[in-house]
């Protein structure tokens, strides 16, 4: 069952450049710059520069967070998911023949391969509740024992005053960093109306439930980052 609540087409990055869309991204989701600082901080420490690992990347966009991660990890080997053909060919540009690209919805997918590490930055927030729950598990089971999920994503709460006020806050810094008139309106269309945000609470709990060992690394606005161990 299809579970992602939009088309490739129905977002904005797919209506323009992806060199646009790079300098967009950082101004576009509030904390976007400190999410991946701290992942590259844990990926120091946590991984060695010299092993090979084997690395899947659901939704990668036009590779920023791949990106970066190989650069630190200059033997990890790349797969790279996105629905969006555009955004495929962005990370085409940065990684050239040293990754496999799959074009396709990673919530239909089948994967035959395990992974030291899977990641996702700012795309699950695109699966329906059920469908993040049975992402989850899907990414549980692609994991090799000790394997590590990075997950950055939009997230809101559980309390509804907590929800609205992250909420505004977010919107404000949005609004604050949007570099054209144009970008906003696309991004605030992006926010309010095609995002399915879950609770960081449930999120949590579901996946402790399937197995994962949890940490909050990040926690700023609507924007996560949890550093999930099986």
């Amino acid at each position: 069952m299809k579970t992602t609540n939009v088309k490739a087409n129905d977002l904005n990055y797919d209506h323009y450049s992806t060199d646009k869309y790079d300098r967009d991204i950082f101004n576009s989701i509030p904390h976007h710059k400190e999410l991946h600082e701290q992942i590259i901080k844990f990926v120091g420490k946590n991984f060695d520069a010299k092993k090979e690992y084997a690395a899947l990347d659901l939704g990668v966009g036009t590779g920023i967070t791949s990106k970066m991660i190989w650069d630190k990890l200059p033997k990890v080997k790349f797969d790279l998911v996105d629905f969006s053909n555009k955004m495929l060919a962005g990370a085409k540009k940065k990684f050239g023949k040293s990754a496999n690209y799959i074009l396709g919805d990673y919530s239909t997918m089948k994967f035959s391969k395990k992974y030291d590490l899977v990641v996702s930055v700012i795309g699950i927030h695109h699966q329906n509740h059920k469908g993040k729950q049975a992402l989850f598990k899907k990414i549980y089971s692609l994991l090799k024992p000790g394997g590590i999920f990075i997950f950055g994503d939009l997230v809101t709460y559980k309390n509804p005053k907590k929800a609205a006020l992250n909420q505004a806050l977010h919107f404000h810094q949005l609004v604050e960093k949007s570099t054209d008139k144009k970008t906003l309106e696309e991004w605030a269309h992006h926010h309010y109306v095609l995002n399915d945000l879950a609770p960081i609470e449930d999120q949590i709990e579901w996946m402790k439930k399937i197995g994962f060992n949890v940490k909050i690394e990040m926690l700023k606005l609507n924007t996560a980052l949890l550093i999930c161990k099986k």
